[in-house]
């Protein structure tokens, strides 16, 4: 070989040892320090350096991560039988309000799917129905509801009844005095009351659902009188007994560790997964978070538990949302979006449960779902926010979220709290009237969380 062939084979192996050696360093400081609050000179070059090595990063698929269908029905955490021998109502015992709730979800489906059109109707036939005798169930969820999607939840997928258009916190079935059948509500945007006829057989249904009951003192606000009168008319009153809810140990369940080692854990790992995004997708520390980057898509997973999440690219949506038709409706928005949080916050959450809190208009379009914990049927309030979990859905897809994460574990009984009667005109003298009265558990995200009375 020519003395002029092997200088030029000796530069080309070095050419090509020095373009090895920088790509090699430049992905050693992407993985340490190098990336500091969320910008890196480099950035774009690297992840496409890296993206065509071999085992290199790879956008995921967008996949349907929120079919509405799918999702666990919601439950209620209140509920009231009516029955001739009296009223029992239940709160602030979650498994028991599941138990009576299964007991009537087959009769409230099927009354769902065989309403007539809403009737707009009034305050007071409404509480006259609640205040019967008459074999019913009255049903609070603590949030709006979409009657749709609980007519397909109950129903198991079931195209739902495309006359329920509204959303209700609270509802009531009953019979009537001539034998009918009612699904009241209350529509949770306006305010306004409603009431549809549905099939007359589960009349006998629901006699037979109630036959057992035994009455225990609960009743409303509306008809209590004297303090009472203050609160909002469908405070729920025990009858004189005094709550004494539980204290829960409450934490962070993906913690992440203060010397990685170049890795956050495995359960950092699983929930990035359950967000269709790579386990081994690029991270680097961002302010008081850890950022994984996929392309120009981000998702920042924090210190504190809050991991959020802004779509880069419209067009091809990571979580887009499946519907019925061209255009999502309002009721495919909220269910899908419940079933994206429920399937990811579920199996983090130790022993609360979610509910849907309602919707509010998204930051940049479309619509907002807001998801909130409870423990033992009393809302639990997060930080600032408040909420569980804050999904954007516009244009066919989820865009952003905010998501709390929090793990809760009973400890023991908590101290007693205030008898109704006091904490009443606690709130007379502090809120004034109108306020529903119901106790809480306030999350500051430190060790424990402790229930208290508060006005809503």
């Amino acid at each position: 070989m020519s003395e002029k062939r092997k200088r030029r084979l000796t530069e080309w192996g070095k050419s090509l040892l020095i373009v090895l050696l920088s790509v090699s360093a430049l992905y050693l400081v992407g993985r340490t320090q190098f990336y500091m609050d969320g910008s890196a000179i480099g950035q774009s070059w690297l992840s496409s350096v890296l993206s065509i090595l071999p085992g290199g990063e790879e956008t995921q698929p967008a996949q349907s991560v929120a079919v509405w269908s799918e999702g666990t029905a919601v439950r209620p955490v209140r509920a009231v039988v009516t029955s001739p021998h009296g009223r029992s109502g239940i709160q602030y015992d979650q498994e028991s309000v599941e138990r009576l709730f299964s007991s009537f979800a087959n009769p409230l489906s099927d009354a769902l799917a065989g309403c007539s059109a809403p009737e707009q109707t009034t305050a007071a036939k409404f509480q006259a129905a609640l205040g019967s005798k008459n074999p019913g169930v009255y049903l609070d969820f603590l949030g709006g509801v979409p009657l749709a999607d609980l007519s397909a939840w109950l129903s198991g997928g079931r195209a739902p009844n495309q006359a329920l258009t509204d959303t209700a916190r609270r509802l009531l079935l009953t019979v009537t005095d001539e034998g009918d059948v009612v699904l009241y509500y209350i529509n949770e945007d306006t305010g306004l009351y409603y009431a549809c006829e549905t099939t007359r057989d589960l009349a006998e249904r629901l006699s037979q659902l109630v036959e057992g009951i035994s009455p225990n003192g609960a009743a409303f606000a509306f008809e209590s009188g004297g303090p009472y009168a203050i609160l909002d008319p469908y405070t729920l009153l025990e009858g004189g007994a005094t709550p004494q809810p539980g204290r829960y140990a409450s934490s962070n369940p993906v913690p992440l560790p203060a010397d990685t080692g170049g890795s956050y854990g495995a359960a950092f790992d699983a929930l990035v997964q359950s967000l269709s995004f790579h386990a081994q997708s690029m991270s680097y520390p961002y302010r008081n978070a850890v950022a994984v980057q996929e392309g120009a898509e981000r998702l920042h997973i924090f210190k504190n538990g809050l991991v959020t999440y802004e779509a880069a690219d419209l067009e091809d949506p990571r979580f887009p949302v499946q519907g019925e038709g061209e255009n999502l409706t309002h009721w495919e928005i909220v269910g899908s979006a419940w079933a994206f949080v429920e399937r990811t916050l579920s199996p983090l959450c130790g022993e609360a449960r979610l509910y849907l809190i309602g919707t509010e208009e998204g930051e940049a379009g479309g619509t907002a779902v807001l998801i909130g914990y409870q423990l033992d049927g009393a809302p639990v309030l997060v930080g600032r926010d408040g909420y569980a979990a804050r999904v954007e859905i516009s244009g066919g897809a989820i865009t952003a979220f905010r998501l709390q994460l929090r793990t809760y574990t009973y400890l023991e009984e908590g101290p007693m709290v205030l008898p109704e009667l006091q904490a009443t005109a606690a709130l007379s003298a502090l809120e004034g009237g109108g306020s529903e009265l119901m106790l809480y558990y306030p999350d500051t995200r430190g060790d424990t969380v402790t229930a208290a009375w508060g006005a809503f």
